[in-house]
This record gives C-alpha cells, sequence and structure tokens, in this order.
C-alpha cells in the first residue's frame, strides 16, 4: 500500500500541460485520501496533515501578524502548544498577541526554528527561505487549518467576493441559535473578542482561500460559494483551472454534505446545476433559486427584503449593510442555516444585528476630524467587481460628489485587470490612483497604476499615480467640497485613511 501511495505521488507530481493550479489540486485530492486512510507522509519536510496532537509542541507562525496566521496561532495555542511567531514588522495584531502571552519577533530569520518542532507557513514562502530550510517540519497554513476544523462539523465558505461578510453572518446566526460555534474569518470583526477568530465546542465555521487551492483541503458538511468569477491567475494561469478547482471542491463533499451556491453568477449556477449531492441555492435575479431576495428597499442606515424558501414567503428580514451583493451575502447565510435547522426567526433577528467586518466600507471619521469634513470610508474592495459594487453601493446612501482612493494590490492583478478596474472607477465621481501594493510581489516591468489610468474614459477625473506617503497631502486637497472619501484596497491603504481621520501626521 505504501508503494502505491508513492507511486501514485509521483504521478500526480509530474510536469502536465494543464497549470501549477490543477496540479496542486490533485495534490489536496492526494492529501485527503493519505489522511482518510491514515497516511501521514511528508513531502520534503512539508507535512501533508499534522497527524498528531498539538499539545505540548513548539510551534512557530511565520507571518504571524497575518488575519488567517494570528487566528491559527490562537487555536494552536488553545490546543496547549506552546506558540511563537515573527512577522516583517509589528502591528495591532502581533501588538495583542504579545498581550496574550504569544512572542512575536520582528524580522526573519533561520534562528528562529532552533528549538522548534513545527514551522507554520504559507504558500508564498519560497522553498528556500532561510527558516524553511532550518525548520525540522513544516505545514501549510490551509492545511493546518483543515486540520483543525478535522473530526467536526465544517463548514466552509468560499468564493471569489463576500467571504469575510458571508463567513461572518453565517457565524452570528449559529451564535445566536446557540450553537456555540468556532469561527475562523479573514477579517477582523468588532463583535468578536479577538477579532479573526472565536474558539467555541460547536460547529467550526472558516472562510477558505481559493487563491493558493487550500479551499480544497477541508472535509466539509457545509459548502457554501458565494461566487466565482476569474482572480488568482498567477496561481491557476487560466480561468478554466480555477474553475475546475471549484468544480472539485463541489466534488469533494461527502453524501451527507449540503451545497449552498449563488445562481445569480454564472459559474457558481453551473457548478450548483452539475451537483448531484444535497443543495440548496440563493439569488435575486434568478427566480429558480431556493431561497430568493424580493422587495429590496434601500434605506439610509438598513436594508431591506423579503425573503423567499421556494414558494414559501418567509417574510421581512433586513441588514445593516448596504447594497444588493450584501443582500446576496445575507442570502447565503440564511440558506446554510435554514438548511440545517436554524429557526427562521433566529435567522431573521441574527440578521438585523449583525455589524460589519472592518474595511468593508467602514466609516472612519471625516478628514482630519473635522465636523465639516469629508467622511473617511475605507473598503477592502481589490477587483473589479468588488470595485463597482461598492461605489454602487454608496450611492445607495450618499448622493454628494465622492474621491475614491485606489490603491492596486498585487502586480499581476493589475496587469490582468487593469481595463476592468477602470471600468469599475469611472462611477467614482473623481479617483486619485495610489501606487501598486505589491504584496508577496515582485514588480512586472511596465505594470503601474497608470495602466488602470490608461484605461479610463473620457471624461472620467483622474489623479496621480502617487506614492503612499503622499496620499493624505493629495486626498485633502481632493477632498474639499465633497461628501465623501473612499479608500479602498487590500493593501497599506486602510492605514493611511485612518491616519486621514484622526488628523495626525501626513500619511505613508
Amino acid at each position: 500500500m505504501r508503494q502505491w501511495v508513492g507511486q501514485l505521488s509521483m504521478v500526480l507530481y509530474r510536469p502536465l500541460p494543464f497549470g501549477a493550479g490543477r496540479i496542486h489540486s490533485m495534490h489536496y485530492i492526494l492529501d485527503r485520501t493519505l489522511r482518510r486512510n491514515g497516511f501521514f507522509p511528508e513531502i520534503g519536510k512539508d507535512m501533508i496533515g499534522i497527524g498528531m496532537g498539538l499539545h505540548g509542541k513548539k510551534i512557530h507562525f511565520m507571518g504571524i501578524g497575518g488575519i488567517g496566521m494570528s487566528a491559527l496561532a490562537r487555536l494552536a495555542a488553545r490546543e496547549g502548544a506552546t506558540v511563537s511567531g515573527c512577522d516583517r514588522e509589528a502591528s495591532d495584531l502581533t501588538d495583542r498577541l504579545i498581550t496574550d502571552g504569544i512572542p512575536v519577533l520582528v524580522g526573519h530569520a533561520a534562528d528562529h526554528v532552533a528549538d522548534v518542532d513545527l514551522l507554520v507557513h504559507t504558500s508564498a514562502v519560497p522553498s528556500d527561505h532561510p527558516e524553511l530550510e532550518a525548520a525540522r517540519e513544516t505545514v501549510r497554513r490551509g492545511q493546518l487549518l483543515a486540520d483543525f476544523m478535522s473530526g467536526q462539523t465544517a463548514w466552509g465558505v468560499s468564493g471569489t467576493h463576500g467571504k469575510t461578510t458571508t463567513s461572518w453572518l453565517t457565524a452570528r446566526i449559529l451564535i445566536a441559535a446557540g450553537w456555540d460555534p468556532t469561527v475562523f474569518i479573514g477579517g477582523i470583526v468588532p463583535e468578536l473578542e479577538y477579532g479573526n477568530i472565536r474558539m467555541g465546542n460547536g460547529p467550526f465555521v472558516a472562510e477558505l482561500d481559493e487563491s493558493d487551492g487550500s479551499f480544497l483541503l477541508p472535509r466539509l458538511d457545509v459548502a457554501i460559494v458565494t461566487n466565482i468569477e476569474s482572480d488568482h491567475l498567477s496561481y491557476y494561469g487560466t480561468d478554466d483551472a480555477l474553475f475546475a478547482a471549484f468544480r472539485t471542491y463541489a466534488a469533494n463533499l461527502g453524501p451527507d454534505s449540503l451545497l449552498v451556491a449563488s445562481m445569480d453568477n454564472a459559474e457558481s449556477r453551473r457548478l450548483y446545476v452539475d451537483h448531484r449531492g444535497a443543495k440548496v441555492s440563493f439569488g435575486i435575479a434568478d427566480v429558480t433559486a431556493t431561497f430568493r431576495a424580493v422587495d429590496i428597499a434601500d434605506e439610509p442606515d438598513r436594508t431591506r427584503f423579503r425573503l423567499l424558501h421556494g414558494d414559501r414567503d418567509l417574510g421581512q428580514f433586513s441588514t445593516l449593510l448596504p447594497g444588493r451583493y450584501n443582500v446576496l451575502n445575507c442570502l447565503a447565510a440564511a440558506a446554510a442555516a435554514i438548511t440545517k435547522g436554524v429557526p427562521v426567526d433566529t435567522v431573521r433577528q441574527a440578521l438585523a444585528e449583525a455589524g460589519g467586518v472592518d474595511r468593508r466600507m467602514e466609516r472612519l471619521g471625516t478628514v482630519d476630524g473635522k465636523p465639516d469634513g469629508a467622511v473617511v470610508y475605507s473598503d477592502y474592495a481589490h477587483h473589479p467587481t468588488e470595485v463597482s459594487a461598492a461605489i454602487g453601493a454608496f450611492r445607495l446612501r450618499h448622493n454628494g460628489p465622492t474621491l475614491v482612493v485606489f490603491q492596486p494590490h498585487l502586480y499581476s492583478r493589475t496587469r490582468d485587470y487593469a481595463r476592468d478596474f477602470a471600468a469599475a472607477l469611472a462611477g467614482a465621481d473623481d479617483v486619485l490612483l495610489v501606487d501598486i501594493y505589491p504584496a508577496r510581489e515582485e514588480p512586472i516591468p511596465g505594470v503601474t497604476s497608470d495602466l488602470i489610468r490608461g484605461f479610463l474614459p473620457d471624461g472620467a477625473v483622474a489623479h496621480g499615480p502617487v506614492a503612499l506617503d503622499r496620499v493624505v497631502e493629495e486626498t485633502r486637497r481632493l477632498a474639499a467640497g465633497r461628501e465623501a472619501v473612499i479608500m479602498m484596497g487590500a493593501g497599506t491603504i486602510d492605514a493611511v485613511a485612518r491616519v486621514l481621520a484622526s488628523g495626525n501626521g501626513k500619511g505613508g
């Protein structure tokens, strides 16, 4: 049997013509098969399934200041592990970890793992990184999350847009129902003690990351798909490979698992129609959806809708969150919860009371904190569809002129979607472009924020690109006479937005 496993590993890892994304998807399928049959081999030093208790083990987290890593570190500490971590810079998250007794080092070095049993890292860390080379054993972030979910009733939320909010709304419903979920969120939720993690004894609700294929790892009882669009081409290579990964995600579900998918998105609808297991759907436009919102009313501080379940009218629902896309997020959470047995009235109340996630059209204050200053919002939108939806939702509650300050995220995404970003930003009255936030990427020759500006339609008012340390100064100048400023992007623009709203410093 072991020989068969080794031979299968070699077959799956040989170069194939259809892209790295598909190869890794097959890797994860093999991983699941091995774990189900009690095998815990290693590929190099990267463990497939930790296959062991964490109590008493020393675990070090590279990039512990990240949203996902900091949450996993807390889970490991709860399991009795001795946890440490490092990151390239200090942050609010690392400060909170230190306060709670988890040591964090600034910077990266091989001696961080000298006395460590297990090193946790992301897929973005190169294999020749000194810490990886010095580690005894390593595991990727997505694999560790899957191991935490193993053996529990697992609810996973995936999709191109809306994952974080949908994960939170789903969790909020289960909390209200008294199901005491563990919650793993890719954002900061003010209602949670630690922001991105809640430790419970019930179902495990997790936002799953499709950017590196790791969303295929957990064995799910409920799988929510918010939507599927082109993204992460630097990993998947083609849209077809990305869409194939989502088909694998659905195919991996067991006979008693539930698929919850949107009917208002073409690829998600196709996924739903083709799925042969238990399933329910949600939507607004598609009248065939199992759960459907109708009579949507946008009010200054609330969005209302009626919820239909097939031919049954479940009555009036509402949310504090603006926009049709947030109604869809509510529908996804409600469809999953009601189907799994949460009372309708519990769902109704939880959705009505749930606040949002930080950086999702988050109101920070006014420019320089002045009473007559433009209102400053921070939004995480970093994909053209998200940019367009955020601007559209904002328009539902604000009629005055608006400045959008946009920091593109990743050189590859800017290269692949520059024209689409321009079309989305054209919905703003005024646009200030900021230099690209590279995250894990090296610069790509010829790829700058100017690519987006070059595709803006005639008549669009655009400024920049400007360096991050000039954003506050330029925004102050351009915000005069504006009702609001939306600081938009998945990078460091949020920190600048908070400086702008506080009136302290010059940004940067």
